[in-house]
């Protein structure tokens, strides 16, 4: 019988890790759902990973998207009362979609920014 690829048992590990962690700490299931959902679309756009590699990429890109999506949300309904015609749920839900999808390529691009900041380069 052949060995599950790295990436599937990786999903599998991301997605016990955010169960667990998402009832935890209160997060909001669909937000961490779409986040996930998002998470993995996003990964099958990057070349093969490690397991560990793959799993903590999907497992921050929800976690990020269960957090932040709901007070970015809100914010956005606040300051922009046009889009709250949409529904809070829909714009919750767009938000932690935009999250789970752009988190893979947010973090490297920040780390490497970050490194030039540190070796004095802008």
């Amino acid at each position: 019988m052949a060995e599950p690829a790295s990436s599937t048992a990786g999903v599998a590990i991301a997605a016990g890790a955010i169960t667990i962690t998402g009832s935890i700490f209160g997060i909001q299931y669909d937000a961490l759902l779409i986040g996930f959902f998002g998470g993995l679309v996003a990964l099958s756009y990057l070349p093969p990973t490690p397991l560990l590699r793959t799993a903590g990429s999907v497992i921050s890109s929800s976690l990020i998207a269960g957090w932040f999506a709901p007070i970015i949300g809100v914010a956005i309904a606040h300051y922009m009362p046009w889009i709250s015609g949409a529904g809070e749920t829909a714009v919750r839900m767009s938000i932690a979609a935009a999250f789970g999808l752009g988190w893979q390529t947010i973090v490297p691009a920040a780390l490497a920014r970050l490194g030039k900041i540190l070796e004095g380069k802008s």
